[in-house]
């Protein structure tokens, strides 16, 4: 049983590496805070991306997540949330001045919860982790049920820690104080968020 363990490890570390270093809106969210804020904000909104999975998980091992999605109308709240959230950072982004103090330091305060936010309403985390545990659920039982979110969260928290690390690693180039970088970035966002919207609606 445990090379079992040991296999589902592996095999779900790959698949959850995959998934979270795939462009999407956590990411975006993390480029977007360390754009504007620096270094230690991305570490804050990586943090509150991380606990997001955590919930995503706990919810998923429990049943909760897939009571949640049962519904449609449930599916558009959440997928509407989360969408309009992007587009509202995003053009939240393109307004933003970097000369008012206030507005950097109480951003700076919220970057935990922007990222836990963005996780939270992230209709393809919940389709994520649904599917990792219904497999994982029919082999694993006990403390593992706990681990093995408690592992996902912090998979999450070191790459996008990892992530904020390297967009700042270079002294010399300061991506927030970058203003074409900065509107490529609330572009994206608001992009992003349309395109969430659009594929719901098409698909359903």
């Amino acid at each position: 049983r445990t090379s079992y363990i040991k296999i589902m490890f592996l095999w779900s570390t790959i698949a959850h590496m995959i998934a979270v270093s795939s462009p999407g809106p956590d990411t975006a969210i993390v480029i977007r805070q360390v754009n504007i804020y620096g270094r230690s904000s991305g570490y804050k909104a990586s943090l509150g991306i991380s606990i997001g999975v955590l919930i995503h998980c706990l919810l998923a091992v429990n049943g909760i997540s897939i009571l949640i999605i049962s519904s449609d109308i449930n599916k558009l709240f959440i997928t509407l949330i989360g969408s309009f959230y992007l587009i509202f950072i995003g053009l939240k982004t393109l307004s933003f001045d970097e000369n008012n103090n206030s507005n950097k330091n109480n951003s700076l305060s919220n970057s935990f919860l922007v990222g836990l936010i963005t996780n939270i309403f992230n209709f393809k985390a919940f389709l994520f982790f649904i599917s990792i545990f219904t497999i994982l659920i029919e082999q694993i039982s006990g403390i593992y049920l706990i681990i093995f979110p408690l592992y996902f969260s912090f998979l999450t928290l070191v790459w996008f820690c990892f992530l904020s690390y390297l967009l700042t690693i270079n002294e010399n180039i300061n991506l927030y104080k970058n203003k074409i970088f900065r509107y490529c970035t609330s572009l994206f966002l608001c992009l992003l968020g349309l395109f969430i919207i659009i594929n719901f609606l098409y698909e359903h």
